[in-house]
């Protein structure tokens, strides 16, 4: 099963991403046969006023739809790297924790060692009376 961010699943995201991409889109087609028409007007000599300056105007509209697009699209990319580092991936139910994994064969003769010398040794000292006698209190060291 694959893991899916919570940012690909987000409604304003890929409204982002849409309404960017739209913009971009749009600015370009408005752009280019206004471009066209007035290359073709001013080249032949027959250009008028609403040829030209409606025609910039226009072209001034698309450049700033075309650099809303760009920048949202960047941010979208932006927000996507941001959530690919954050995110953080949960080991998958069946794995076995790297604790409980059995120890390498050159380190078990080692542990089977350490595990006999452990169980050769009594688990408790009770002190003899004769260790008080040699030692000093705590407090007065």
């Amino acid at each position: 099963m694959t893991h899916r961010s919570r940012l690909t699943r987000s409604i304003a995201y890929w409204v982002l991403v849409v309404a960017s991409a739209a913009a971009v889109a749009a600015g370009i087609a408005l752009a280019l046969p206004r471009l066209g028409t007035m290359e073709e007007a001013l080249l032949a000599g027959t250009a008028t006023g609403v040829e030209v300056y409606v025609g910039q105007a226009w072209i001034t509209l698309a450049a700033g739809l075309v650099g809303a697009g760009v920048i949202g699209l960047l941010a979208a990319l932006g927000l996507a790297a941001t959530a690919a580092m954050l995110t953080t991936r949960s080991a998958p139910a069946d794995a076995t924790p790297a604790s409980a994994v059995a120890p390498a064969a050159e380190n078990r003769q080692e542990a089977a060692v350490a595990n006999d010398a452990a169980a050769a040794e009594p688990a408790f000292d009770a002190p003899d009376a004769s260790d008080a006698q040699h030692e000093a209190p705590v407090i007065a060291r």
